[in-house]
This record gives structure tokens, sequence and C-alpha cells, in this order.
């Protein structure tokens, strides 16, 4: 029955308003009491959809694949079709939009607000394209049968035929139709059916009295004006006709869309819709992609109905909940006896027993692929294989003596004896023996299925994976081998596990191939193609893939999701869980790979579908077993030519070069090849280049054995600095550098040496994970102790706050060292004293490298010259160096010149802000006002933190000299023996090496320093010296009492003098200022530095702050620390 709707007012997108009738019918359940599928019809259908006219009752009605026993089938008429008499004359002014928003409008009056399904073939299919842009959460399923989203540049011209054929004919319908039948049909279809054939009555080609034929049938049954306006509708499918956003909504839309199209279209090819599905799938899992294999075109949606309903099955099969299969996979480490092959077989009785679709495809069980293959090479060499033979059957028969692997055995055992006899095998010899493997493993594992109560069935691939006789990689023949996995699936009971062989195949003529390594990952993804399986589960040994291999980067994040781009680019740059050809499979089906642990039942693993997050992956591959070489030579310097003669020479020796790199002059040339083949390599180039080392023009070709590639996939080359900086400090320099072309993918060849470390300092940086920053500390008393207490109380903060992961690997002092390449722990002191040992230098050096410790800064907390000395090693170990000890900035110039020398050509830091000033940041603002060109006329101030307390105290309290000096010791603002402060040598130094901050050249000996220690004590131990203190008495109160009045007794230093020359004049003395200038304002232990500059005049820049004390030196080292650790 027809019911018919009234949409009133309708304005269409081109601006014009009419009312418009919009006829329905409906089949099946009522309105609202079912699932509710909407079908579409194509340019000359209607919503007859089904019944005994119906024109796609094959797959709709009572039982069949669209079933109207469970759904309510909704089928609109295109307003204008003349199916419900309501024509419309305006045609040019209605699009394919429009009809889209009509039928959304028809369905808000039936009050529907969610389907279950929209299907449509040709011109309905385009129609709900457009009306899931529209609404993008309309239809639960959205099938586009043999249609696009958009009207291609084919399609137009054509449409642009059958409007000149509507306009200008005498007989328009007639011979449009006539001329759409061959758009719709292809020459192997009318050569199939036709045959040249003639009608011998009309005397006519039977294909001229067909066409006939349809013109007239069409011309009888529809109008002109409905003929004009489907064809206009046709012409104008465009969901993107507004902008690129509708495509975005239907990318992010959670429709599940399942685009079929035709391998022989001639009107919307099956190319544009792969083209589409791989648009949509780029941002969508939930997308697929089935083909109609027919030869006859478009139309072959309403012929080919057994293939139709086989792709629509799965959609509409009790309510969509079929169950398809799923592939799972298990890797030979899983398959290993005792708990690994135990696990696998309890993965498989849970998923039958939770009445899941399986089949599982099997690797060769732990190492019998390179087990046979060593075998092999030993029988072939007359060496004694048997004993490896015994030890393999032992090891694959263990304890499972009620399954008989007799005949396997007895079949490689006379491979074997064969080979030993001749002296050598073939390719396909060595295919027939690797195929044990996995033939062994699949009868154990179905036999040992079997005997836990589930049905299994063993398929053996060579039975049905067809290849041709490339052995050894043998190319899949997928059409014959798709036939045959099909057909002997059919045979398999949906209560049975299929157990399938992986890795192996045969040719037509049954000759056994293998798939190449890892081939068995890609026979599973063929099965799950050829079955259109759910998922494809490939079980290993770990918990998914990983942002780096967690062997070398314990940090490294397991990643949750992928998408089939990124998993093949990581495929190709070495990542051992994927095979490169195994993902191809799974994009044409859009079928999920989900990499899983055996051993983890408690892990989603990694799972690998069409999405792509948006900001993409990055993961980091390490090659080994790869070799360098480097050809050198100054005649190759413009030479046409050089790199396909490499090429060349190596392909004629079956050598794959996996990098190569060279400068632009040609004088050298580094590729990487596999390690083993290295020797033939070299001996293929050298052949090559024979005549160019007669002539000089290569001087030598050298191979380095131990390296390895590291590949950062998902790395732009604009950020790329930051991990090659990384490195670079870390003294790794990269042998070769290489990147794709798209600039996303980079690989650096590394020293095997430094390949842990290399690692982890890379990943660090790609990933944001907290910095490693090993600190190596030499002093523990007052500054260096609070300086340990400090890092190991804020580590914690540090690392949340400045994704630093600061660790104190080693505490040490003039006798003993504690290391721990994991970090030293709160109870140091005690470890240190109990553990610590007697050690050299090198020792240090010797555990970073053997711990690949990386972001190595060393601290000197001590007061000796002779440590100072080894500056020069710790920064060619690699050590950045913060230091509160003043020596090494004080010595002779030239030295201190050399220091800085050494850190300029290792790319290395030095920081010493402690220096002067404990914790101010002195150093740093006058670092700044050089850099910028800041005339500094002087630096004047109280530098000691002790002096200053000592004096501010004497000058404000009537107690003697002495007893103050004896109370700053006591609250440790004076060094073990206060006469290295009272000397004013420490001041001397401070002034020195601000001095040199500003390029002056001047030595300690330059220094006027007024030495407070009367002479006699200024010799002798210090036990001699604080028992006659009382003698510095007399001599204070004398000075003091001398002041003017309202003035206090200062120890300044004072650099002035021409700043700009060579030298400038450098003063330490004790003077006596007014109380209410700034440097008679100091309190208690501050320091006061005044810095006078051309720019500020006589207003000179006043740093003041706690200029002394443990806690604030330590507080100081601690920020240079952060300093270098954040910088660096």
């Amino acid at each position: 029955m027809l019911y018919k709707l009234q949409i009133q007012k309708y304005k269409t997108l081109s601006g014009t308003t009419q009312d418009i009738q919009l006829s329905y019918q409906v089949f099946g359940k009522e309105l609202h009491s079912a699932p509710i599928i909407l079908v579409n019809h194509a340019l000359t259908g209607n919503s007859n959809v089904t019944g005994e006219d119906g024109w796609w009752s094959v797959l709709i009605g009572e039982e069949k694949c669209i079933d109207t026993q469970k759904y309510t089938i909704l089928a609109f008429n295109i307003p204008g079709n003349g199916h419900d008499k309501f024509v419309i004359e305006n045609y040019k002014d209605f699009v394919a939009g429009d009809v889209a928003r009509l039928f959304i409008l028809g369905l808000e009056q039936l009050k529907i607000e969610r389907l279950f399904a929209i299907i449509g073939g040709s011109l309905g299919g385009g129609i709900a394209w457009e009306m899931a842009a529209v609404k993008p959460n309309l239809t639960e399923h959205l099938i586009p049968v043999a249609s696009d989203w958009k009207s291609t540049d084919w399609l137009i011209a054509n449409c642009q035929i059958q409007e000149q054929f509507l306009v200008n004919s005498k007989q328009p319908v007639h011979d449009a139709r006539m001329h759409a039948m061959l758009c719709y049909r292809t020459p192997a279809s009318f050569k199939e059916r036709f045959k040249r054939s003639t009608n011998e009555e009309l005397k006519v080609f039977n294909v001229e009295s067909w066409l006939m034929h349809h013109g007239d049938r069409l011309q009888e049954r529809f109008q002109l004006s409905a003929y004009k306006l489907m064809n206009q509708l046709l012409k104008t499918i465009d969901v993107t006709r507004d902008g690129e956003q509708n495509f975005s909504n239907l990318q992010n839309s959670n429709t599940n869309i399942h685009i079929i199209g035709v391998d022989s279209d001639m009107f919307f090819t099956a190319q544009e819709n792969k083209d589409t599905f791989k648009q949509l799938a780029q941002a969508k899992s939930n997308v697929t992609y089935g083909e109609v294999q027919s030869l006859h075109g478009h139309d072959a949606f309403l012929i080919e109905f057994d293939q139709m309903e086989k792709l629509l099955t799965s959609i509409f099969n009790t309510n969509g909940n079929i169950k398809k299969i799923k592939i799972l996979k298990f890797g030979g480490k899983s398959l290993s006896n005792g708990e690994g092959l135990e696990r696998v077989l309890g993965i498989v009785k849970k998923k039958v027993t939770n009445d899941e679709n399986i089949a599982i495809v099997l690797s060769a069980r732990e190492k019998a692929t390179d087990q046979l293959e060593d075998i092999l090479e030993k029988a072939a060499n007359g060496k004694d294989y048997k004993t490896d033979f015994e030890a393999l059957e032992k090891y694959q028969k263990h304890t499972y003596s009620n399954v008989s692997l007799s005949a396997e055995f007895k079949g490689l055992a006379k491979l074997y004896e064969g080979v030993s006899l001749l002296g050598d095998y073939s390719a396909k010899i060595k295919d027939e023996v690797l195929a044990y493997g996995e033939l062994i493993s699949a009868k154990l594992v179905t036999k040992l299925l079997i005997g836990k109560g589930v049905k299994a069935k063993m398929v053996d691939t060579r039975d049905v994976i067809k290849t041709d006789n490339s052995f050894g990689d043998a190319k899949v023949l997928e059409a014959e081998s798709k036939e045959k996995v099909l057909l002997k699936f059919a045979e398999i009971p949906k209560d049975t596990v299929a157990v399938v062989t992986g890795f192996i195949s045969s040719t037509l003529d049954g000759e056994t191939t293998t798939l190449g390594r890892n081939g068995s990952n890609y026979s599973a993804a063929l099965l799950a193609n050829f079955l259109d399986a759910e998922e494809l589960q490939n079980y290993t040994h770990v918990d998914g893939i990983y942002t780096a291999n967690p062997d070398y980067v314990p940090e490294a994040k397991k990643l949750a999701n992928l998408s089939y781009a990124e998993a093949n680019e990581l495929a190709n740059f070495g990542a051992t869980i994927l095979h490169a050809k195994t993902i191809i499979p799974l994009i044409e089906k859009n079928i999920p790979l989900r990499i899983l642990n055996t051993y983890n039942d408690d892990n989603e693993g990694t799972l690998i579908s069409a999405k792509s997050s948006k900001e993409g992956i990055k993961s980091l591959s390490v090659i080994e077993d790869v070799a360098m070489i480097n050809i050198e030579g100054r005649g190759l310097l413009g030479k046409v030519g050089i790199d396909a003669r490499i090429f060349k020479a190596l392909e004629s020796s079956n050598i794959s070069v996996s990098i190569i790199s060279q400068g632009s002059s040609e004088r050298g040339i580094g590729l990487v090849v596999k390690k083993d083949k290295a020797k033939r390599a070299k001996l293929a180039l050298e052949n090559e280049f024979s005549n160019d080392f007669e002539s000089k023009d290569v001087n030598m070709i050298t191979v380095m054995d131990d390296v390895s590639i590291i590949s950062i996939v998902g790395q732009d080359l604009s950020t790329f600095h930051n991990p090659f900086n990384a490195l670079i400090k870390n003294q790794i320099v990269p042998l070769l550098f290489n990147n794709t072309v798209s600039g996303k993918n980079v690989s650096l060849v590394v020293k095997k040496a430094d390949l842990h470390k290399a690692v982890n300092v890379m990943h660090g940086q790609i990933f944001g994970i907290s910095k490693k920053i090993n600190v190596l500390i030499f002093g523990h008393g007052n500054v260096g102790g609070t300086l340990i207490d400090q890092i190991l109380k804020s580590t914690k903060t540090i690392k949340e706050r400045k994704k630093l992961d600061l660790r104190v690997f080693g505490i040490a002092n003039s006798k003993k060292i504690l290391l721990n390449e994991k970090g030293i722990t709160k109870n140091w002191k005690q470890n240190l004293k109990q553990k610590g040992k007697a050690y050299q230098i090198q020792d240090v050096f010797d555990f970073a490298k053997r711990h690949h410790l990386e972001n190595l800064i060393v601290i000197d907390n001590t007061a000796s010259q002779d440590f100072v000395a080894n500056y020069f090693d710790f920064v060619e170990h690699g050590f950045d160096i913060v230091s509160s000890n003043k020596i090494a900035n004080t010595l002779r110039y030239d030295f201190y010149q050399l220091l800085r020398e050494e850190l300029q050509k290792n790319q290395k830091q030095y920081l010493y802000e402690t220096n002067v000033g404990a914790g101010l940041p002195l150093i740093d603002t006058i670092k700044l006002l050089h850099l910028s060109g800041e005339n500094i006329t002087r630096i004047k101030g109280v530098f000691s933190g002790s002096l200053s307390y000592i004096f501010n105290t004497f000058s404000e309290v009537d107690v003697p000299f002495s007893s103050i000096l004896k109370d700053a010791m006591l609250k440790g603002f004076t060094e073990p023996d206060p006469r290295e402060d009272l000397s004013g040598n420490d001041v001397g130094r401070k002034l020195l090496i601000l001095a040199r901050e500003l390029d002056l050249h001047n030595e300690f000996s330059d220094i006027h320093i007024d030495n407070l220690i009367p002479k006699r004590l200024q010799e002798g131990d210090v036990d001699f010296f604080l028992e006659h203190l009382e003698v510095l008495d007399a001599k204070f109160n004398e000075i003091k009492k001398n002041q003017k009045p309202n003035h206090v007794l200062r120890y300044v230093g004072d650099l002035h003098g021409n700043l700009q020359k060579e030298k400038g004049v450098l003063d330490v003395k004790l003077i006596s200022v007014p109380k209410e200038s700034a440097l008679g304002q100091v309190k208690g232990s501050d320091s006061i530095i005044e810095i006078y500059t051309e720019s500020y005049g006589e207003n000179p820049l006043v740093i003041q702050g706690a200029g002394a004390g443990a806690a604030v030196t330590a507080r100081g080292v601690f920020g240079d620390i952060l300093r270098i650790a954040e910088k660096g």
C-alpha cells in the first residue's frame, strides 16, 4: 500500500520553494515494532522493493537476507519519479542533497529518530551518503551499493549525454535508456550474452534488439519529466557541496559504513569506492569495503544476488549479531613446552567455551625453524647433524607420548640423509624441510585440543594456500588460494576449531613452498582476509607494541592503538612483532589486528586498525645484525652513476641495502647491509671498483661490523634536533643519517656499544619521559652532605614538575666511593662507610659506560686543588661539571682558557654560580650584562658571607672579636680553618672569578689583599691559630674605636680601573662605611654586590642576599644541576 506525506513549502538548496508530496511503502513488521531499514531505490526504481513485483525481492522478504519477519522495511519514492503520479517539472532546481533532506523530513513526520540501516544502490546509494552526511547519527549501518558520495567527472559526462537525449531526441526516454544500458553493463557482459548473434526475424544483431527492447519498456512506464529529474539527481551527488565538513562528519560519526562496489562497474568505479574507503579508514575503524566480482558491470547488484547476500548477511542476520570468525595466531615462543603450550590450549578452550567462532594459525614451536635450518647446514657440510636432530625430536615430542609424530620425523630424517649424501640442497628441499616445523606444531596442538574436549581439525595450508615457485619466499596466488580456503572452511563444522599451519604453502603442482621469514603472520592475515574475519589476534610473548624495545628501555610505553599505516611503517623499520606483508591483507578488509601476550591474561594488547590517533605515533625500532660499508675516494667527485654501480654490484650478489648516505661531494659513501653478507658485499664492490682502485679514484672500502640501526618512526624532522642534540651531548655521534621523503621517519646508524644508551637518550627526548640525570658528587661535608639530602628529598617533586629523573649514582671523598646505577638512598652515609671502596677516577668512567648512564654531571664540593686536575678527564668522558670549588677558576689564566676550550670542544657545560655569593644570581647577571654589550665599570661589595656575619656582629655588639669568630665557626659560616676567610684569599678568588667573566686576564697574584691575620698566626696548623685567637681582639678593637661616628666595618672586594683593558685593578680590604649606605645596611651573613655600568651611571645594580651557609650554597649548586639538566 502506498502512503503519502505532505511537506509544505520545502525550500531547495538552490533557493526555490514548493510543496512536495512524499510517498512511501512499508513491508514486514509494523513501524516502531522492530528495527527499521530504509531502502533507497535507483534511477528507474520505486518504493516497491519486495513482494511479487518487488525489484529487490530476492534479497528482501520472509526468510531472505533482509528478513521481513525481523525488520520493518521502509521505502520512499523519490518525489517526481512518477510512481505516485506526483510530478516535478522544474527539475534543474533540485539536487541529490534535496532528496536526502526530504527523506529526513519524512522520517521526522513518521517519528523515526534512528534507523537500523540505510541501504541503496546507484542513485539510491548516493542519496544514502547524503543523508548520513547531513545527519551523521541517523543510522547504525550505512550500506551504499554501487554508488559513491560524489558524482565523478565520468559520471557527470554520461549524465550530460543523457540530458542531450532527453532534450533533443524524438524518443527521449527510449534513446536515453538505450545509451544508459551501455554504462550499466560491460563489453565482457555483452560478449558473454550475445556473442555477435543476430535476430533473424528483425535482421539485426541481438544486442541491438535487446537495447531497443529496454528503451521501449522504460518508455511505456516512465515519464520524461521523471527521467530528467533522476538524471539531474544522479549528476549532483556531492556531500561536500557546502564544504568538507560533511565528509568530516562521516569520518567522525559512529555509523558503521559498509561500502559495496562492483569490480567491473564503469559508472561508479570500484577504484573510486576503494579510494573512499581509504579516506574514511584513516579516521574510522568501523568502515568496510566489500566487492561483487562480476562481468556485468554496474547492474551486478541487481544480478549477482548470491554475492550480495554473502556481503550483507553479517549485517542483517540475527540483527547483525552473526558470529564472524576470529583468527588467532600463536608464535613459536607461545608454543614452547611447559607453561607456553598449556596457556595456548587454555586460551583456545576458553574461547570455545565462550561460544566464540575461532580458527588458529600456528608457527613452528620454540626455535624449530632455526634448528631445522642449522641441522640442514650441518648435513650439507658433512658434519654430525644427528645429535641435533635427536635433541629436536626429543623436545618436540616432550611428554606428549600419546601424540605420534613418527611419520613427520621419518620424513625429515629421509630428507636430511639425502642432503648429507649429496653434500648440498636446493631451495625447494629447504622449504620441504622447514615445512615440518609447522606441520609438527599443528598436528600436536590438534591432538592436544581434542584431548581437552575441544573439537579440532588440522588444516595443512599446502592444500589451500597456492603460490608461484619462488622457493623460500613464494608469492601467493590470491584468487586460487581464496577459493580453496573458502571451500575448505565450508567443510569444517561450526563447532570445530581449524588448526592451521602458518608459513607453508604449495605451488599449483603441489610442491611445498614457504612465505618467507615471519610468514606465519602473513598466513594468518591472508586467512583473515579470505574469511572476512572479525579480528586477527596475534599472540606473542610481549604485551603489545611499545614505543621502544622494553629490553633496552625499561620506561618504554605500550601503544594502545596504531593505524594500519603506522604499523606498516614500524614493520618496514624493523619492529619484529610485525611483518610488512601482514598489514596489507588486513587493510583491504579493514580487519583489526590485536597484538596480545600469551602469558598475560589481563592485557588488552595493542589494537591495529584503520583509525589513527590525531597526533600520530612515534616509536623507536632497532635493527641489529647489520654492518656498515664505507667507500672512500677523491676520484668519485663529480662522477655520474656511482650509486647505480654500487646497487648493480650488490644486486648481482643478491644483497639488499637498507640505508645509503653520502656527502654532496660523493667522496664518501656509506651503506648498511646484513652483517652476514658484509664480506660478500665488500668483495662485490671491490670487484666493481677494481679499475678505480688502480686509478686511485677509490682509496678504500672498509666494513664496520659492530653497528646497529635506530629508526624513529613518526619523527618529524622539524623537531629531530632535540633527540639528535641529546645524542651529541651524551657523546654518541651517529655514523650515518637517513630520512624518508615524507620527513616522518629518521634512521641513524650508531656503534653497537652505544646502542643501549642511544635508544634510552632518544626515547626520553621523543616521548617526554622523565629524562634521567646521573649525578656524581665528590665531597660530602657541610655543602656536599646538605646537597645530597636536598636532592634525595626533592627527587619526586622534580620528576613530577620538571620531568627530570635525578639520580645520585655516586658519592666520593678522597678515599672511598659508593656507586649504584639505580641511585643511592637516604642511608648513604652508613652505606659509604660500610660499602664504600677505594677507587681511581677511571673506575667511575668504566662504571658509567658499563651501565649505559646518560646525561652525566659531576659535582665538585671539595676545596681540593688536586681534584681540579680531573676536570679534563670528566669532560672528555661526557660529564658536565658543577662546582662550588673556586680553585679551577682562579688558577693560572692559561689553565682557565684551556678548560673552556675543552668544554667547547666536547659541548659540555661548567657552572659555578656558588663560587661567588653562594646562592645569589651574581655570575649569571654579570655574564648577561657583559654578553649584551653593557660596559661594566666597577664591581664592589661584601663577597664573603662569613666575614659579613663577623663584621656585622662586631659592629653592632660590644663583644670581643675572637668570641664572634668562634660563634661564626659553630654556625658553619666559616671554612674549617677560618684563616681561609680572614686571609682575604677567599674574597680575592671571588673577585678574580668575576674579573675573568669580563674577559680580563688577571692572575691571583695581581690582587691587592688586606690579610686580617697577624703574621705570626698565618703559619702553623689550625689548632695553633685557634689557641691564640685573643691576639686578634686588640687589633680589631683599635680599628673599631678609630672609626667615624655612625660608621661600620665591612670587608670588601673592589674590581675597578679601566675594565676595557686586558687587566683590571682588584683590591680586597677592610673599610669603614656609613651605617646608612648600602654596604652599611647589610645584616647577618648577607652578601651585597654593587655593579656599576655606563648605562646605570652612579646608580649601581645591587644584588643582596644570604651569602653563606651550607644550605644556601647547596641550593645554589642544586640550581646549577637543574639548569644543566633542563638545557641539555
